[in-house]
C-alpha cells in the first residue's frame, strides 16, 4: 500500500470514530515520509520503501481505535471540567440573586426549579468528576467509564439548560421585563456569562457522548465490566490513592446498597428543610415547611428511580 492510500484509509478509520483528524493525519504522513526516506536510502525502491514504512506503522484500523480512545478520555475529562465549571458559575449567580439588596432581584431566579436543578446536576457532576478523576494520567478509560461519564454530563447539563433557559424566561416576561434588571446590571451580565459557560458545557458533553458512543462500537474493546461496579473501584482507588482506605468500606456499601442509602437520605433531607423552614418563619408555617421538605425527599427518591441507572449509582 501507498502512503497515499494509507493516509486516505486512516482518514476514513478516523471519521468512523469521530475522533479529531487533521493533526494525527499530518503527524502520520510526516512520519511515514521520513521512514520511507530511511528504508530507500537503505537501497529499496519507492514502491517497496512505502509499503515496507506503512506495514510498520500498523494497520489504519488499528491506529484509529487507539487513537479515538485517548482522544475521547482526553474529550471526558475536558468536558468534566467545564461542567463543573458552568455548575460553579449558574450557583455564584444563583447564590447573587437570592442575597441581593433589592427584593426584586431576590425574586430572580424564581428559586425552587434552579435548586432543585442544582441539586440534580451536583450529584450528576459529582459522579463524572469521580470517574474522571480516577482515569486522569491514564491513556484511555474503559469504554464503560467513559460512556457513564459521557451520561452523567448529559444528565447535569440538561439540569443546567432547563435551569438557565427557564428562569430567563420567567424574568422577561415578567411584568416589568427586562427594566429591573437595570437595579442589578452587573449581576444580570454574570447570568449572561453563567448561560454561556453552561451552553459550552452541553457541547462538550454533546462531544463527549459522541466519541464515547463510537469508541463502544470498537468490536475489540473490553468493557471492564458494569458502570456501577466501577463506580465502587473508582471510589476506592481515589480514597486509598488520599491514605484513606478504611473510608471506602461505608462508601462501598452505600453504592451496593442505593435504595436503603437513597430512602435514608430523603428522610433526613425531610427533617432538615422541615426544620429548616419552621425556624425561618419564626415558629410559624409548619404546613408549608413540611410541604417543600416532601416534595425536597420526593425528588431525591424519584431522581434515584430515574437517574440511577444512567449515573451508574444501582444496577
Amino acid at each position: 500500500m501507498t502512503i497515499d492510500g494509507y493516509l486516505v484509509e486512516l482518514e476514513r478509520e478516523l471519521r468512523l470514530r469521530r475522533a479529531p483528524r487533521a493533526r494525527l493525519l499530518r503527524e502520520t504522513e510526516d512520519h511515514l515520509h521520513d521512514l520511507c526516506a530511511e528504508l530507500a536510502a537503505d537501497g529499496l525502491a519507492r514502491e517497496q520503501a512505502e509499503a515496507r514504512a506503512v506495514a510498520q506503522f500498523g494497520a489504519a484500523a488499528t491506529v484509529a481505535a487507539r487513537f479515538a480512545e485517548a482522544t475521547a478520555s482526553t474529550t471526558a475529562h475536558r468536558a468534566v471540567n467545564v461542567g463543573v465549571a458552568a455548575f460553579l458559575a449558574y450557583a455564584g449567580v444563583f447564590v447573587a440573586f437570592a442575597t441581593a439588596a433589592s427584593p426584586v432581584l431576590r425574586d430572580f431566579p424564581q428559586g425552587a426549579g434552579s435548586l432543585f436543578a442544582l441539586q440534580f446536576a451536583a450529584v450528576a457532576l459529582g459522579v463524572a468528576f469521580v470517574r474522571s478523576l480516577r482515569w486522569r494520567g491514564a491513556v484511555a478509560a474503559p469504554t464503560t467509564e467513559l460512556t457513564a461519564i459521557a451520561r452523567a454530563l448529559s444528565v447535569a447539563c440538561v439540569a443546567l439548560v432547563c435551569a438557565v433557559v427557564a428562569e430567563g424566561a420567567v424574568a422577561v416576561s415578567r411584568p416589568a421585563g427586562v427594566v429591573v434588571w437595570s437595579d442589578g446590571r452587573w449581576l444580570t451580565l454574570a447570568f449572561a456569562g453563567a448561560l454561556a459557560v453552561v451552553l459550552l458545557s452541553a457541547i462538550g458533553a454533546i462531544r463527549t457522548a459522541a466519541q464515547a458512543q463510537a469508541v463502544d462500537a470498537l468490536p475489540s474493546r473490553d468493557q471492564h465490566g458494569s458502570a456501577a461496579a466501577l463506580l465502587a473501584d473508582d471510589v476506592e482507588t481515589l480514597l486509598t490513592r488520599a491514605r484513606l482506605p478504611q473510608a471506602s468500606r461505608p462508601l462501598r456499601w452505600l453504592l451496593a446498597h442505593p435504595w436503603p442509602a437513597t430512602l435514608a437520605l430523603a428522610a433526613l433531607a425531610f427533617a432538615a428543610v422541615t426544620a429548616t423552614g419552621v425556624a425561618g418563619s419564626g415558629g410559624n408555617g409548619l404546613a408549608g415547611a413540611a410541604t417543600l421538605a416532601a416534595v425536597e425527599a420526593s425528588l431525591i427518591v424519584v431522581g434515584l428511580a430515574a437517574f440511577g441507572r444512567t449515573l451508574g449509582l444501582r444496577h
